[in-house]
């Protein structure tokens, strides 16, 4: 029996469990009901069990669809050792037909694999996706090199703690590469790497000081070496695209590695660190001040374009992106859209990916 945490059968057990004690409950009330304290401590228990598993059965369901844990020991943060299954930077070769084999169809004219490799530079042992054209994949196979002039990296960000099959099964993400794609001679290959690499510890993209993994590097630098070697594509500025906490780590990367990154499209974001309450005030400070935009902005020699979008229901989003765009960015072109409603979920980022990455290719 597969009860995986995002499996149809956890999500279809639980939520049968929860509808039989609902109506056990209902239907057998009459026999509960008794005097005393006894009595009265054993319904107590019976509502607050089928409260409990009425709560798990909705939270299963919102889980698999939004994809904010993928197993249980990533909900209960327990970090999973990739030490042992991790292909080193020293072992990883160009893609080939053995590779190839293990490409899912996905979208239109599109395959994904899944790789679980060590960064060359951070030591971060996780789980990369690659989204692959038709064209990509008909060119390895015949054993021919991808002439970068056809393909635009894109690299994919999710918010915390949401897992990089969340711009799969959430955001759909292969339909907009698809529609992108057909209309492009410049074909978008897509990265969806894990940025939560620390279990339910939330980096924020960032390099801190306190002995965690080196998130940033992961990101950017090991990515592009990753892609290189991986694709045989030279080295190029890629397009980068996030949503909420992916969002401010995709804004950041353009500005802080404008050698890595033509541009960003940032959904649903914020413009400054938002470690946790919980983590102590000088590191939070400290990493304010490394990775204040402000700073970055100035050291910019060549505009960087934003793509950026907040919707008013989004609060705390929206909140942080006018207070952005109030003040001075000369070396940034910002592209505001401002969604008129809706709250901070995918259902509301989804509208804005296509146009995101049309705005950005122009560049």
């Amino acid at each position: 029996m597969n009860l995986e945490l995002t499996s149809v059968l956890t999500q279809s057990f639980s939520i049968l469990l929860a509808v039989i004690f609902i109506f056990g409950t209902l239907l057998l009330w009459p026999k509960l009901y008794r005097k005393g304290l006894v009595n009265l401590g054993v319904r107590f228990l019976v509502l607050v069990l089928t409260l409990m598993l009425s709560i798990v059965s909705l939270g299963i369901s919102v889980n698999k669809s939004q994809g904010f844990y993928s197993s249980w020991s990533d909900l209960f943060g327990q970090t999973v050792d990739f030490k042992t299954t991790a292909i080193t930077n020293l072992n990883l070769t160009r893609i080939d037909n053995s590779f190839i084999k293990q490409a899912k169809p996905i979208g239109v004219d599109l395959y994904l694999v899944k790789d679980v490799i060590t960064g060359k530079d951070s030591q971060v042992s996780n789980v990369v996706y690659l989204i692959l054209p038709a064209t990509a994949i008909d060119k390895i196979k015949a054993g021919q090199n991808l002439d970068p002039k056809n393909y635009q990296v894109t690299e994919f960000l999710t918010g915390f703690p949401s897992q990089p099959e969340m711009w799969l099964k959430s955001l759909k993400v292969e339909q907009e590469i698809s529609t992108f794609n057909s209309a492009h001679a410049k074909q978008i290959i897509g990265v969806i790497p894990q940025i939560n690499i620390a279990g339910n510890y939330d980096l924020e993209c960032m390099n801190l000081s306190n002995s965690q993994l080196d998130a940033e590097t992961w990101l950017t630098q090991d990515m592009h070496t990753y892609v290189n070697t991986r694709l045989g594509l030279p080295d190029s500025r890629w397009m980068v695209i996030g949503v909420s906490t992916g969002a401010w780590c995709a804004s950041m990367f353009s500005m802080k590695h404008p050698d890595l990154y033509l541009g960003a499209v940032s959904i649903a974001g914020y413009y400054r660190p938002a470690l946790p309450l919980k983590d102590p005030i000088s590191l939070q400070n400290a990493m304010i001040a490394k990775y204040d935009v402000g700073k970055m902005e100035a050291t910019l020699t060549s505009v960087v374009p934003i793509y950026m979008v907040a919707s008013r229901g989004d609060i705390y989003s929206y909140r942080e992106t006018t207070r952005f765009l109030v003040k001075s960015h000369p070396m940034l072109n910002i592209n505001y859209i401002e969604i008129a409603t809706g709250g901070h979920n995918p259902k509301v980022w989804k509208s804005s990916i296509l146009p995101g990455l049309e705005w950005l290719s122009s560049f």
